[in-house]
């Protein structure tokens, strides 16, 4: 039987509808209108070429072909929508199995996007809460397996580390840590702290040096790290996926493991500049307590700066960059914070014994 339904009809070239007669057919529809010429215009789909539909809200959209623009129907005769879901239901099984299917990518999409999210800010953001409530005996205990695991292999020298633990031992410096300070030898010009309390000084860092305050300046700016917890939280943000995945897997056991595996990163891990800023002020303070002349750190980032012209890789600047920054924030303290500042017979003797080692 041949019916005749009203519906929308759009060639896809004008956003304007006309109003159209659709009469169904077995094989076909037949779309028939008046132009706004008058015309009597009949188009033909083929219904093996509707392409889409879409059926929301009452109205079914049917597209038409693979020519781009598309025509398009929108019919809202509720006899005309019953009888199409009728004769193609698969079709809307199969729209709905695609609609499922979308929902469910795009579910799948949002969580990816939010597990990507989570690891890229909230995991190190919880990693470096982590890293400051991680208990300090553990913490000692763990820096200490890290410390043995970068100095093996490395050429100590004995008489520099002795000299420069003495002269550490003469600043007047609050210890919450048992600092332990180790010189080895390498042309590299590098120093860093490690979590618990050591700190490993490259003896290519103390070659050039003409000050024992220049010393103190690198002592206490390295143990500020250790202090503030600055080379564990460092650490834990480096190595935060792995931790993650060992924590979420229950093997606390492997977040010792992983952070000792990893111990070496700690030559070339880099601070935030509010990091080292904090630690730069934390020790300009030391220098101060000890009435030591804070123009030794600004000597010492000096020096640094020279050296960076050489032809050494310089690991120290590359680790602590912005040394500009930072001599104008060293001026900026002097400026706030004047004091008389005095010699240190004992810093002098042992900074002394470290240049006569270099020397011989």
């Amino acid at each position: 039987m041949e019916l005749v339904y009203k519906a929308r009809y759009f060639d896809g070239y004008s956003g304007k509808p006309q109003q159209v007669d659709v009469l169904w057919l077995d094989n076909v529809w037949v779309i028939q209108f008046v132009n706004d010429s008058g015309e009597r215009i009949k188009i033909t789909w083929q219904k093996q070429h509707v392409v889409e539909h879409e059926l929301k809200n009452g109205l079914l959209s049917l597209r038409y072909g693979d020519v781009f623009p598309a025509q398009q129907l929108d019919v809202s005769d509720q006899d005309f929508i019953k009888r199409y879901k009728q004769e193609y239901p698969r079709t809307f099984s199969q729209r709905l199995n695609m609609s499922v299917a979308g929902v469910v990518g795009t579910l799948l999409l949002l969580l990816l996007l939010g597990l990507w999210a989570a690891y890229v800010w909230l995991l190190p953001a919880i990693a470096s809460y982590a890293a400051k409530v991680f208990p300090k005996d553990y913490e000692i205990e763990l820096g200490q397996k890290m410390y043995a695991s970068v100095l093996e292999g490395e050429q100590i020298d004995s008489n520099k580390t002795l000299a420069i633990n003495q002269f550490f031992n003469h600043l007047n410096i609050e210890k919450n840590y048992p600092a332990k300070i180790t010189v080895v030898k390498s042309n590299i010009t590098n120093a860093f702290a490690m979590p618990g309390g050591g700190i490993v000084v490259y003896d290519a860092i103390l070659n050039n040096m003409n000050s024992p305050e220049q010393l103190a300046a690198l002592l206490a700016h390295e143990y500020s790290h250790v202090e503030l917890k600055h080379a564990t939280r460092n650490l834990f943000r480096t190595l935060s996926g792995y931790l993650f995945l060992s924590i979420v897997f229950g093997d606390m056991s492997g977040v010792g493991g992983i952070l000792i595996e990893n111990a070496h990163q700690l030559r070339n891990l880099s601070y935030s500049r509010a990091l080292e800023t904090e630690a730069d002020n934390s020790g300009l303070k030391v220098l101060k307590e000890n009435k030591l002349n804070p123009k030794g750190m600004i000597d010492l980032f000096e020096l640094l700066k020279k050296e960076s012209d050489g032809a050494q890789v310089n690991e120290l600047i590359s680790t602590h960059p912005d040394l500009n920054n930072r001599i104008q924030n060293v001026e900026t303290f002097i400026q706030e914070h004047p004091y008389n500042s005095v010699s240190n017979d004992s810093l002098n003797h042992y900074f002394k014994q470290i240049k006569n080692n270099w020397n011989e």
